[in-house]
């Protein structure tokens, strides 16, 4: 009897090394077949928020964005008023980074991460840089 439990847990361990070893393929890419493989990069998938309206209509939470517009407005503690062309959204400047290469009304480029809520849409800026112009659209 010892050796048919010995037996029976051996052969399931082995099985099911050999299941998650198995090797997975890219996510976001749909397959001739329909599957979704995954176990590569994420978020080819996403639409293109490149403004603040863009932003909060088809963002993600905890998608990365880039836009370019001015800070026009302090709200408080680490938070500022950010407006491009399409419209205005609240971004956070944490103040353990040094901000000082930005100013109010000065044209800029911000990268940060969407932290969508139930009844707001914010960014959490990582990267601030000011731009000489503003870009041409596509």
């Amino acid at each position: 009897m010892k050796k048919l439990g010995v037996l029976v847990l051996a052969t399931t361990l082995f099985t099911s090394a050999a299941v998650f070893a198995a090797p997975s393929g890219p996510s976001g890419f749909d397959g001739a077949d329909g599957f979704a493989y995954s176990g590569a990069p994420r978020g080819f998938d996403t639409a293109d928020v490149g403004t603040v309206a863009g932003v909060k209509k088809n963002a993600k939470d905890d998608q990365f964005v880039t836009l370019t517009g001015r800070l026009v407005n302090y709200l408080g503690h680490e938070r500022y008023e950010f407006a491009d062309n399409t419209g205005t959204i609240e971004v956070e400047l944490d103040d353990d980074y040094n901000w000082s290469q930005i100013s109010k009304g000065e044209l800029i480029q911000i990268q940060g991460k969407v932290d969508r809520d139930f009844l707001s849409t914010t960014l959490e800026v990582y990267r601030a840089r000011p731009v000489s112009e503003a870009p041409v659209a596509p």
